[in-house]
């Protein structure tokens, strides 16, 4: 992989990156991050996998993708893939935000956290791309300068987000089953609930062996390494909020406290008690996560 930072990092809760390379299919595999990521593509194009639907991006195409959202670049299909990711952690861009101007705003679709998917012409992208590329001189107001420059390209992304009827482009997804839509999404609405493959099956009036073929099929991960890990994925925010374990292993569907430690600990590499102090101590992304591929169960 051929990857640089665009601009050197001015502030440790933002960083941009720009790509050029091959994508290799074995090393892209489903990952998350605990900030805000906008990929956007420049350059040729690829299959891309987001909040369980598969999306062809090309030239213009913006990924607005929220915390802890799986997603991967599954293979390019061109010769050529060029792209620039933006990494901003939570907690700074909502500072950035005003009262009139939520720069958040983006990423939610009717007050829940969603991705979206827009389209622009690519030179205008690249033309809103450049101040946030180019090189600022070191001297005074440094910092405020390229602060500025990111405040105004979120409002440009804001802007062009909630021009769209459905951001989501949900019509152009390219997962042609059905059965698996309705899966996933039967699965986000109840993360609390009973998410048994017998239990699934039949409020889906499906058989459990064929939810089970088609999923692995369609998705590339096990139906129970999916719920393991969206039910994980959001613990990680009831965490947030509850700031105790044994509260949130019940809130988070799991059938008991040992079983949620040993997921937790083996999916995020830390304790929910570990998890919390970094929290407290640490609002920097951390870019390992993006640079380790995550696993499939």
């Amino acid at each position: 992989m051929h990857k640089e930072s665009a601009n050197t990092m001015i502030n440790e809760s933002f960083e941009i990156f720009h790509v050029k390379d091959i994508v290799e299919e074995e090393t892209t595999l489903y990952h998350y991050h605990s900030f805000y990521e906008i990929h956007c593509t420049l350059n040729g194009s690829a299959l891309f996998f987001i909040d369980g639907r598969e999306f062809q991006i090309s030239a213009g195409t913006i990924l607005l993708i929220p915390p802890n959202t799986l997603h991967r670049i599954i293979h390019q299909t061109s010769d050529f893939f060029e792209r620039t990711y933006l990494f901003i952690n939570q907690s700074y861009l909502a500072k950035l935000s005003t009262s009139q101007t939520d720069l958040t705003s983006c990423f939610r679709n009717f007050g829940r956290i969603n991705s979206r998917i827009l389209k622009i012409d690519p030179a205008i992208l690249q033309q809103h791309l450049a101040p946030l590329r180019d090189q600022i001189e070191t001297g005074y107001g440094k910092d405020l300068i390229y602060q500025s420059r990111l405040i105004n390209f979120m409002i440009f992304i804001n802007q062009l987000a909630f021009q769209e009827d459905d951001p989501l482009f949900l019509a152009d997804s390219l997962n042609k089953n059905e059965d698996i839509l309705a899966v996933i999404t039967y699965i986000d609405d109840h993360l609390t609930d009973d998410l048994s493959l017998t239990t699934v099956a039949a409020s889906l009036y499906m058989s459990p062996y064929t939810l089970s073929r088609i999923f692995k099929q369609q998705t590339g991960v096990s139906f129970h390494s999916y719920v393991l890990k969206k039910r994980l994925l959001m613990s990680k925010e009831v965490l947030r909020k509850t700031r105790n374990a044994s509260q949130t292993y019940l809130l988070c569907g799991f059938n008991s406290y040992t079983h949620f430690l040993r997921c937790f600990k083996n999916e995020f590499h830390l304790t929910p008690k570990e998890f919390l102090k970094e929290e407290s101590q640490n609002q920097y992304i951390r870019f390992d996560h993006y640079e380790r591929n995550e696993k499939p169960h």
